[in-house]
């Protein structure tokens, strides 16, 4: 494949006289025979990427004078290479790969098989329309595919391969995928983030601040419903809604034309506004909810709308103070910025902990004590032993029955109930 630095020096050439010493090229003779020879061997050793990309370095520009004389060689190797490998990966279905083994489109992008190499490229796409990183190759891709110099950059390749036009329903199948995207993702919200969520979400928190400390059963029920609540919405839709905002946006930077790219921004902008005021409206009870809605209004610089959030954030973490949760209190402090509670707060909790430790410690002392007020019992002691004679010989009796399943159950029991 001709390179286009080439062309565009032969264009400078003929527009201004310059001698061979300032000529920048991309390679000398001798470079590009090297590089043919190495294509050739690397060919014959079964190392075929490797050889079609010393072939294409083979065919770059060379100032000398009489041109590159092994351009013509690399180019034939090289489309003979990438048309069969190409039909060999897109029978596999190996359609666009940048790393080994490479799929279809870069072997007859390679070879200068163009034609083909448009057919994967837009065939991967129909396969995978939502991924980003394909999409704004193929943008790049069939932009220049449109351009004039494409073809007089390509033109001996396209000569040799019996010629190329564009297909003219490729460029606007590209083009109409950023904004079916960004649509597909707005759409998306209500299905993302149905009520149904934010309800099991908003009741699991109020369990949680509702825990008082060393509230063990309390915990527990806590730990049960958040495993349930895990177990049926799988991943945190808040953060999802807030990923499918940011990747919209992402596809703006795909839209060709600048004005529709606006557009499509104020529409995902509405949808934010949007959701920041559904939770404003009806979860503001909740701090992770509060926290999202204060984010995108934030974002989009909507001071009435913070000021009134941030006004009912502190009511609820005054309420919360009052009640002693202050957990709860010192999450909607920190949300809106007054630190100074925050630490007040905070200083509770401590407290909480601390009476907490003390008070298990005293919990042990008195364990201890009645253990050795036991102990020193003699009769006490006595019981203790019958007891534990009396279990003793219930697992003899047990293993003496054999070892069925169900007697060994019955003295595997047994063994957890003497700690054995």
């Amino acid at each position: 494949m001709k390179k286009i630095l080439g062309a565009c020096l032969l264009v400078i050439a003929s527009a201004a006289p310059l001698s061979f010493a300032d000529c920048v090229a991309d390679l000398g003779v001798a470079d590009a025979q090297q590089a043919y020879q190495q294509g050739m061997n690397l060919e014959a050793q079964g190392q075929l990427w490797d050889a079609i990309n010393k072939y294409d370095v083979a065919q770059g520009y060379v100032c000398d004078d009489g041109g590159n004389p092994v351009a013509k060689q690399a180019l034939t190797k090289a489309i003979a290479l990438g048309s069969k490998q190409g039909k060999l990966e897109e029978q596999k279905e190996n359609l666009f790969k940048d790393g080994k083994p490479v799929g279809a489109f870069q072997w007859y992008e390679k070879g200068s098989q163009f034609a083909a190499a448009d057919k994967v490229l837009i065939a991967a796409l129909k396969k995978a329309p939502t991924n980003r990183q394909l999409s704004a190759f193929a943008q790049e891709h069939f932009k220049v595919r449109a351009q004039d110099y494409f073809k007089s950059n390509n033109k001996t390749a396209i000569s040799m391969t019996g010629g190329y036009s564009l297909d003219p329903t490729f460029d606007p199948y590209v083009v109409s995928l950023p904004p079916t995207n960004i649509e597909r993702l707005l759409n998306s919200y209500n299905t993302v983030l149905p009520d149904a969520y934010l309800q099991a979400f908003a009741k699991l928190e109020q369990q949680k601040d509702a825990i008082k400390p060393g509230d063990m059963m309390g915990a527990m029920n806590m730990q049960q419903a958040s495993t349930q609540f895990q177990q049926q919405w799988k991943t945190d839709r808040v953060e999802d809604i807030r990923k499918a905002f940011d990747e919209a946006h992402s596809w703006t930077q795909q839209i060709r034309d600048y004005k529709e790219a606006d557009v499509w921004r104020a529409k995902i902008d509405q949808a934010r506004l949007a959701h920041a005021d559904r939770i404003s409206k009806s979860y503001s009870g909740t701090v992770k909810l509060v926290e999202s809605a204060l984010e995108f209004y934030r974002q989009l610089d909507k001071e009435a709308q913070i000021s009134a959030l941030e006004q009912k954030a502190r009511s609820y973490a005054d309420q919360a103070m009052a009640a002693a949760q202050y957990q709860r209190a010192s999450d909607f402090y920190s949300l809106i910025g007054d630190y100074d509670k925050e630490e007040q707060a905070r200083a509770k909790i401590e407290a909480q902990r601390d009476q907490m430790a003390k008070d298990a410690e005293m919990g042990s002392a008195a364990q201890i004590a009645e253990m050795q007020k036991m102990y020193s019992d003699p009769e006490k002691i006595q019981q203790l032993q019958k007891q534990a004679q009396e279990m003793q010989k219930q697992l003899e009796e047990q293993r003496k029955k054999g070892t069925s399943a169900e007697y060994q159950k019955e003295t595997d029991e047994l063994e957890d109930e003497l700690g054995l």
